[in-house]
């Protein structure tokens, strides 16, 4: 299928200009830290840039989703169905208002797609670790 991500990216903050469509990432998470687990990460945006590669019409449903690196597949946090016309692009954009995690470790935000009920496929992924804080007496786990 010609739908792809183009990129993927979670920070503190997204702004997207509504003039010109460029993203502003503020605050790109790479390591969030919590004096205790299981612990809320507050609030973040993810988002997604998909394009078509063709000037066929596509459709195609659309999926981002939080993993903790080592385990099962999370929920979807956005699913939407979206159809490309030609070469064009299509910018996915989730506000996560608190995401609970069990235990320090690798996360990833991954964005995946399924084309004519086929099997979804991940397209792209965004690592970012959760640690324990500086003095919280807690140490990760593998």
């Amino acid at each position: 299928m010609s739908i792809t991500c183009d990129w993927l990216a979670a920070s503190q903050l997204a702004i997207v200009d509504k003039l010109n469509g460029r993203a502003t990432l503020v605050h790109v998470l790479e390591t969030v830290t919590s004096p205790r687990f299981p612990a809320q990460v507050p609030t973040f945006h993810v988002v997604a840039t998909w394009r078509n590669a063709t000037e066929m019409i596509a459709t195609a449903r659309l999926r981002v989703r939080i993993d903790e690196a080592a385990g099962d597949p999370g929920p979807a946090l956005l699913d939407e169905e979206v159809t490309f016309v030609g070469r064009t692009s299509h910018r996915s954009i989730c506000i996560v208002q608190s995401l609970t995690v069990l235990r320090p470790g690798l996360y990833r935000v991954v964005a995946s797609r399924q084309c004519n009920g086929e099997p979804w496929v991940d397209m792209a992924t965004f690592p970012f670790h959760v640690a324990p804080s500086p003095g919280s007496g807690q140490t990760a786990q593998a």
